[in-house]
């Protein structure tokens, strides 16, 4: 496996999650934001990333619950069920209005794909990396440790936080615009899917989420888009000092945070 940091044509190891393959799942999160229907693209941009993050833990040998990859990709749903269905009831008015706005306007369209694209690809590259560090721990059954895995997805955040993302935001937009018609076809085409899966009774967690998140026919999507995914991939390796920022940053904050003083029992995340 060719260093991350030497800036070589990226290698293909066994178990390893290539570049290229987080290339296409970012474009394909970008591709739900064209999706002209409020709500069934936040959920199918939520297949997308289930699917990249179980992937991921796979190749290194986990096998991941739903709860795993939701902790971290992002998805783990905080608070009382009452809580969660009050603020939903608050906010679904303005949220529709502001999403059906920004599908009638092509250029915040266009904007909202290239942040969600964006935010994939930094997501699944810190993690990608916080894997082959060892960050990811496993609980006494062999499990995920969710302890570990919240520190993680912690450590993510935060060193995206800390970032100028516009290097990989601006490779990302050359991607997307390069290949507008078909990552819209790929929308369309995650779109019916989520929108299959939504009536077959999944719902945005558990178990039926993640069977119509492995359902999702990458081989097919990579040949669609095969030129977005060339053009990204190329960049991203192209930005070899800005991953390694990128490493440094994630490392730094995983040792801050194992040097930390542990939680008091039962306080979790907010």
């Amino acid at each position: 496996m060719v260093d991350q940091r030497d800036g070589g044509a990226p290698a293909e190891g066994a178990g390893e999650a290539s570049l290229r393959g987080l290339s296409l799942v970012s474009i394909l999160a970008g591709a739900c934001e064209l999706i002209p229907v409020p709500l069934l693209d936040d959920w199918a941009e939520s297949l997308v990333r289930r699917r990249a993050v179980a992937d991921l833990l796979r190749e290194r040998g986990f096998d991941p619950t739903p709860g795993d990859v939701e902790v971290l990709a992002g998805l783990e749903r905080t608070g009382g069920c009452v809580q969660r269905i009050v603020g939903s009831l608050v906010k679904l008015p303005l949220y529709l209005v502001k999403k059906l706005f920004r599908k009638l306007v092509v250029v915040l369209a266009i904007h909202e794909a290239v942040d969600a694209a964006s935010a994939l690809l930094h997501e699944t590259y810190l993690l990608r990396h916080g894997l082959a560090l060892g960050a990811l721990g496993r609980a006494p059954d062999g499990r995920v440790d969710r302890e570990s895995a919240r520190r993680l997805r912690r450590a993510i955040e935060a060193t995206i936080a800390g970032t100028d993302t516009r290097p990989l935001s601006r490779a990302v937009r050359g991607a997307l615009g390069g290949s507008r018609s078909a990552v819209a076809a790929a929308g369309a085409r995650l779109g019916r899917r989520a929108s299959a899966a939504r009536a077959a009774g999944a719902e945005p967690g558990g178990a039926a989420a993640e069977r119509a998140a492995e359902e999702l026919p990458l081989d097919r999507e990579e040949r669609e888009l095969e030129g977005a995914v060339d053009r990204l991939h190329q960049a991203v390796w192209l930005q070899a000092p800005y991953r390694a920022a990128l490493e440094r940053r994630l490392e730094g904050h995983l040792a801050a945070a194992a040097q930390a003083p542990a939680a008091p029992p039962g306080d979790g995340p907010r």
